[in-house]
């Protein structure tokens, strides 16, 4: 549990603390310490970082937007590019025109904001990936779900939605109890599987990094290190790349199982 608790601030005994720091939410040695009713609500490295991809994203639109051009260059570009690939392959994927239209700007935030969540993690010193902790995914997906089953009901009724969510129409009334078990745990599981998905990806890319700089540390004040050095380099240099790839392909699917959600919601049953 240690892994996924913050914990006092870490102390930098060794470059191996460094390390795990990236991986292990804690306290920094600067961050003011806020404390209510015996509740420590410091920041750890967690929120900072959340705090942090929060304004990325907000700068890199500041951005793009600033100066709009009708043939779109550097930021804007690669933010249109982005947004339309949002927009064609994941929303009106699986959206009619009508529910795309109005969801479009909600997904397209979750999808942003995974992103940058997942790609904080790579700047050196400062960076800690909030979404290599299960709390954080946890919650993120929680909220995407509760939304989804909200909306449902609102635009379904409560009755109408959870009966033709829990038993499609047409089945058999044999088939109906085993079936309707079988959709309760398929909804239990829809927000775990969407947390540990993301977690758990995002956890192991970045251990991968660690490996070899820790190789670098081990190999230290010995002759091994002209060997290791350079390997290890070529290595994190590589997995740097396909960390950023995987941060982008986690948002994706993040951002397309919440539109299924949102989608499955809106139509129970289809």
């Amino acid at each position: 549990m240690a892994l996924f608790l913050a914990t006092e601030a870490v102390e930098k005994e060794s470059p191996f603390t460094e390390l795990t720091g990236h991986l292990t939410p804690h306290h920094y040695g600067w961050a003011p310490h806020w404390e209510i009713g015996g509740i420590d609500l410091s920041p750890t490295n967690a929120v900072v970082n959340i705090w942090l991809a929060s304004f990325l994203c907000l700068a890199i639109f500041w951005m793009a937007a600033k100066k709009r051009s009708l043939v779109p260059s550097g930021v804007q570009n690669v933010i249109e590019v982005m947004v339309d690939f949002v927009k064609v392959n994941i929303v009106y994927s699986v959206m009619n025109n009508k529910d795309g239209k109005k969801w479009f700007p909600f997904i397209a935030t979750v999808f942003f904001f995974i992103f940058f969540l997942n790609s904080v993690g790579l700047i050196p010193y400062i960076g800690f990936t909030a979404t290599a902790n299960i709390f954080v995914t946890a919650t993120l997906a929680i909220l995407v779900y509760v939304l989804a089953i909200t909306i449902g009901m609102a635009k379904n009724g409560v009755l109408k939605f959870w009966l033709k969510t829990l038993v499609p129409p047409g089945l058999p009334k044999v088939m109906v109890p085993l079936m309707f078990l079988i959709e309760i745990i398929s909804q239990l599981a829809r927000p775990l599987s969407l947390a540990v998905r993301l977690f758990a990806n995002m956890l192991a890319d970045h251990l991968m990094l660690l490996v070899f700089a820790g190789f670098i540390f081990l190999a230290a004040g010995t002759a091994v290190i002209y060997g290791i050095l350079p390997i290890s380099l070529l290595f994190m240099v590589i997995f740097t790349g396909f960390a950023l790839f995987v941060a982008f392909i986690q948002a994706v699917i993040f951002a397309f199982l919440t539109t299924i959600y949102i989608n499955d919601a809106l139509h129970p049953g289809h």
